[in-house]
């Protein structure tokens, strides 16, 4: 018997809200239509030699996250509606926040409620469908992390999340 779970990309949540402009925040899942959601980072060092040393020590010293995405057009998801929408958005028509909840971070006194990440982001969507006609209509694009995460905790029932600590 294992001491660990495999988990499974459904495991890793991504809300992103959809009414960045409103009065309160609408977060719907990255979810129906796309099939692919990789993180990637620009990761920035400083290498650092003195004289009497011969080889040289490496600090990390930024991170630029991001996280492509891609599938195929699913017209009625609210997110994938809305990813669409961003393909002529620049500038601040184009940032929003997103949630990053991890399924294996439940509470156990609280079920349906998990430590999570909020991130100010940035939606590229970068094709908002076309490909060949037997693919269907192809969606991709790629979400920029700015800055620093607030972290904290999220209800799945009523997508709502709360700024603090979570031990």
């Amino acid at each position: 018997m294992s001491n660990y779970t495999i988990p499974t990309p459904k495991d890793r949540m991504m809300f992103v809200d959809v009414t960045p402009k409103g009065e309160t925040r609408t977060y719907e899942r990255v979810g129906k239509g796309f099939d692919s959601a990789t993180p990637s980072t620009n990761t920035q060092t400083k290498v650092m030699q003195w004289l009497d040393e011969k080889n040289g020590s490496t600090a990390l010293t930024t991170k630029s996250i991001q996280k492509a995405i891609s599938g195929q057009r699913a017209v009625g998801d609210p997110f994938n509606d809305y990813f669409c929408s961003m393909f002529d958005k620049v500038g601040a028509d184009a940032e929003t926040t997103m949630i990053l909840v991890d399924a294996w971070n439940e509470e156990t006194e609280t079920p349906g409620t998990y430590k999570a990440k909020k991130y100010n982001v940035v939606v590229d969507c970068t094709n908002d469908g076309g490909g060949a006609v037997a693919d269907g209509l192809l969606i991709e694009g790629i979400i920029y992390v700015n800055g620093d995460p607030v972290e904290g905790t999220f209800v799945e029932a009523t997508k709502t999340f709360t700024e603090g600590t979570v031990e």
